[in-house]
């Protein structure tokens, strides 16, 4: 349910047009790569925010984790960008499950995630909270930051 309740709000949430704020965006730019960053900048503008709103809720949780933890977290959707779906197609993508080409990228988006950050030449500590080899009270401040 709890699950559920998580995807109920991001669909919600995704239809503001509201960018982050000059603030957020230097957070961003100075807890990732530059490589990473180019990445992160071809987020949608709801993922983006939806990037910066975990992360913050993550450091509220953790605030001792490394920048490389935080960089992880600011990038654990960052493989969404591979199926280039709008909102209301990965509705379609949840409900219908991995039918398409398109539709099985987003639900594979923590693997594809993993190789693009591996080709970018992320550290290993950023890859380990998409993977979740990251420790187990990393990986439970994520989840609970992700799923408010």
């Amino acid at each position: 349910m709890k699950h559920f309740v998580h995807l109920v709000k991001r669909f919600l949430s995704s239809w503001s047009r509201n960018d982050i704020t000059a603030d957020e965006l230097n957070m961003v730019e100075s807890t990732l790569s530059a490589s990473e960053f180019n990445l992160w900048n071809q987020f949608s503008i709801a993922d983006r925010r939806h990037s910066v709103e975990v992360a913050q809720r993550f450091a509220l949780l953790l605030p001792e984790a490394s920048r490389e933890i935080r960089a992880g977290v600011l990038l654990h959707d960052i493989g969404k960008i591979q199926s280039n779906l709008s909102t209301p197609m990965r509705v379609a993508a949840t409900v219908i499950g991995p039918r398409t080409m398109r539709f099985a990228q987003y639900h594979q988006h923590e693997e594809i995630g993993i190789t693009m950050l591996r080709h970018a030449g992320s550290h290993a500590d950023v890859i380990s909270v998409l993977d979740q080899t990251c420790t187990p009270e990393v990986a439970a401040a994520f989840h609970s930051a992700d799923n408010i």
